[in-house]
């Protein structure tokens, strides 16, 4: 497997790990048995806000080009690279136009990932808050309702 092939399916499986992560699924049914592939989920990740768009961007090409070069692996893809770049520094920083991108995908697609990760990160803790007060604060409260109730003369 080539160094792109490897990167973008472990960008595939920080995209199924966002979508367990903000998607809850009941048990039946789990991303990674989607028929998806790696384009279909990116778009779901990216319409959950789970990728900025320059980064959705790189992924997109970076996956074109992964494809493009299972079907001919002496492709060109050198406009791809400098393409997915640009729009992945242009993400980063808005005032930065051109200068020599690496001519490699991977690290790209691993700034990417540790996006998606750092963000898969979040949703778990936010997913772990609650409007609800935890169960001790539930019990006191009630113990207070009890207490005031017992306290104050029946009419």
């Amino acid at each position: 497997m080539s160094a792109l092939a490897s990167a973008l399916a472990a960008l595939e499986r920080a995209f199924d790990a966002a979508l367990e992560a903000a998607l809850p699924n009941p048990v039946a049914l789990r991303f990674t048995d989607l028929a998806l592939g790696f384009q279909g989920k990116r778009d779901l990740v990216f319409a959950l806000d789970l990728v900025n768009e320059g980064e959705n961007e790189a992924a997109l090409i970076a996956g074109l080009a992964g494809d493009a070069l299972a079907r001919d692996p002496a492709f060109d893809i050198a406009h791809l690279e400098r393409e997915a770049w640009y729009y992945l520094r242009t993400s980063i920083d808005p005032t930065w136009q051109f200068d020599d991108a690496p001519r490699d995908l991977v690290p790209a697609l691993a700034y990417v990932e540790a996006m998606v990760a750092e963000r898969v990160a979040r949703v778990r803790r936010d997913a772990g808050r609650s409007d609800e007060p935890p169960e001790e604060q539930r019990r006191a409260a009630l113990e207070r309702c009890r207490a005031t109730n017992t306290a104050a003369p029946r009419r």
